[in-house]
């Protein structure tokens, strides 16, 4: 008995995981051991598209996290800037408070990069309203840093939902 059970199993030479020799595919990898030649190559072709779609993911993740971090520097040099104009050390203390927010997204981007973007970005959108309600010009001052930032931002989120479906969908 065991001896039929033991003729009957083979290993998947990708995942190396014991399964049927009449199995076409694994059920653990999804490698085609018992495939044809097309199907193996469109298994290695699928595989090495995931992995370039993962490595782009990861870099605008990436990106997103180093706008987080230029974030940070300038709201830290702004309220520098502001405090030699006006010598009024709130606005020092705001500015040096949501730069400390904007450097500690972006170190928590590291673990959880979608929770940390999102968080950037509403408090960046939040920042455009309220300096729009002080003064409505500055919605257009900058408005070409602004597309750019909140878009990066945008991509990076994307792109960590889009990994972290991934790894909640493996089979």
């Amino acid at each position: 008995m065991e001896n039929e059970l033991l003729s009957n199993a083979n290993n998947c030479s990708f995942c190396k995981n014991s399964i049927d020799k009449d199995v076409v595919f694994c059920p653990e990898c999804g490698h085609p051991e018992n495939g044809t030649d097309k199907q193996r190559a469109q298994f290695f072709a699928k595989r090495a598209m995931k992995k370039n779609k993962k490595i782009d993911d990861e870099n605008k993740i990436s990106s997103a996290r180093n706008i987080l971090f230029i974030l940070s520097g300038i709201m830290a040099v702004l309220g520098f800037i502001i405090y030699s104009n006006t010598d009024n050390i709130i606005d020092l203390a705001i500015n040096f408070f949501v730069a400390f927010i904007y450097l500690t997204l972006a170190f928590w981007s590291e673990q959880k990069p979608f929770i940390a973007l999102l968080i950037g970005l509403i408090l960046y959108i939040t920042i455009i309203i309220v300096g729009f309600l002080i003064d409505p010009l500055s919605i257009v001052k900058g408005i070409l840093w602004k597309i750019v930032i909140i878009s990066l931002l945008a991509k990076g989120m994307h792109s960590a939902l889009e990994l972290k479906n991934k790894e909640n969908n493996r089979f």
